[in-house]
């Protein structure tokens, strides 16, 4: 078995419940959407729907015009 680590993060007890309950909506567990989250954001996984391909890439570009506009 790979060698695993433990992660403490605090949330607010209504995201955390809010995750759980959408996660548990997906037939995931909170773990899993982490892990996923956490293998997009290091470049590990790519998206495969088009939609979160186009809305990530969108969200890169609005993050660039308001740093831009902050500047």
């Amino acid at each position: 078995m790979a060698e695993e680590s433990r992660l403490t993060i605090r949330i607010s007890p209504d995201k955390r419940k809010a995750l759980k309950e959408k996660a548990e909506s997906e037939g995931k567990n909170t773990t899993e959407v982490l892990m996923e989250f956490i293998d997009q954001y290091l470049g590990l996984k790519q998206l495969h729907n088009p939609l979160e391909v186009r809305l990530t890439r969108l969200e890169q570009i609005v993050e660039e015009k308001l740093g831009e506009s902050a500047a």
